[in-house]
């Protein structure tokens, strides 16, 4: 049984009105008080705060709710004939990114880890598709996907070779990466948030770290060397505004995490590392002369990662299902309002990934479809390299980008 983080309702309430990244709270001396007020008097005081909170975002909430961005569609047609991967495609920001991609036309492949998931998310891309195009289908699109384990190099490797089935000549093309003739954006979204107890990988790293990192890292290169790009590919990094939580990589730590694990901490080293990649890449492709486009992103905090993660999956049901005590239902409706919703928090990828409009994205981090200036640590190339270095040697790849044709 998975373990969860046990976080009472107040401190629930205190977290949020510390850290929420879906919305800014002033730092205001009211606002102290609102924390004050939950640290001192526990659940009563929760119950205000949750009050208080709320109304203070409602006018946050209908800005955003007006928002043209907080929802991005790309235009009708606009994707037709472009191929776009999808990591962590079956459920969440993942699977919402890839229905209003295919609505836009794109050809579509999402990645999961068992079949019944890839059938499931496939059909849904198409329900969505066929329940909102004015008029029939897109000639030629094809929504399907694609059988992959970040967790797992060796596994990984042969399932982009297509020889993950061994001497099965019954191989499912789910299996088989080498009828995708042509990618033209790679949206590296797929991850794990905060896992309460460290858990290692058959490779021998966290598994923050590689669900979140080193298996993109390795699933780039190998796309890359494989000539599977096309001459303008844009290569999309999910991250988050958690990769401020620690200063800088921890290069005793951040693979292993063996010495005072710490479920955040590895969390934000995780999302340290995306951003990185992406800054590291694009100047390797700029030097490589590639007309290639990375960027990164924070999503924002989105209901269906932050409540699981936080308060377990018993409790998540609990609320959703508004069967939680007077306190427990006061501090999850609070907890809703610093949230984005799935939609929401899928337009930023979705914008990336359809062109941005044109604008010059390189290397860049987005927030809500605008570019936000990096900290001098997440723009550090020293450590951005070192990363890289690192990264292959574990992954046991080579980015050859001026072998690219």
């Amino acid at each position: 049984m998975r373990s969860t983080i046990h976080i009472t309702p107040s401190i629930l309430l205190l977290l949020l009105l510390n850290h929420s990244n879906a919305f800014s709270f002033p730092n205001n001396n009211k606002n102290k008080a609102i924390r004050k007020a939950v640290v001192v008097a526990g659940g009563g005081a929760a119950a205000i705060a949750a009050g208080i909170g709320v109304s203070i975002l409602q006018k946050q909430q209908t800005k955003e709710d007006d928002d043209n961005y907080s929802k991005y569609n790309p235009i009708a047609g606009s994707l037709c004939g472009k191929t776009i991967v999808i990591t962590g495609g079956s459920s969440g920001l993942g699977l919402e990114s890839a229905k209003r991609l295919a609505l836009a036309g794109a050809n579509i492949v999402v990645t999961t880890r068992t079949d019944a998931k890839g059938e499931t998310a496939v059909e849904g891309i198409r329900s969505y598709v066929r329940d909102r195009k004015l008029s029939g289908a897109y000639t030629d699109q094809t929504i399907s996907y694609k059988l992959l384990n970040l967790d797992d190099l060796t596994d990984m490797s042969k399932q982009l070779s297509g020889s993950s089935n061994g001497d099965d000549s019954s191989s499912s093309p789910s299996s088989d990466w080498n009828d995708i003739p042509q990618i033209d954006v790679l949206l590296n979204n797929a991850g794990v948030m905060a896992l309460p107890t460290r858990e290692l990988t058959v490779d021998g790293i966290e598994r923050q770290m590689q669900s979140n990192h080193l298996g993109h890292f390795a699933l780039t290169a190998m796309l890359a060397n494989s000539q599977k790009f096309s001459a303008a590919a844009r290569i999309i990094n999910v991250s988050s505004s958690a990769h401020t939580i620690t200063k800088s990589i921890k290069w005793e730590y951040v693979w292993s995490a063996d010495d005072g694990y710490g479920p955040w901490t590895s969390y934000g080293q995780s999302k340290l590392a995306n951003v990185h990649f992406t800054t590291e890449l694009q100047r390797r492709i700029d030097a490589a002369g590639l007309d290639w486009v990375t960027a990164t992103l924070h999503p924002g905090v989105v209901a269906t990662d932050l409540g699981r993660n936080m308060m377990g999956d018993e409790w998540y049901d609990r609320m959703s299902k508004d069967q939680g005590g007077v306190l427990e239902s006061i501090a999850a409706k609070g907890f809703s309002f610093f949230l984005k919703t799935v939609e929401s928090g899928a337009s930023t990828s979705i914008w990336l990934a359809s062109g941005a409009e044109d604008q010059d994205v390189r290397g860049k981090y987005f927030d809500n479809c605008i570019a936000q200036e990096l900290s001098a640590s997440a723009m550090d190339e020293d450590d951005a390299a070192r990363l890289w270095r690192e990264s292959e040697k574990l992954a046991g790849v080579t980015f050859n980008l001026n072998e690219v044709k």
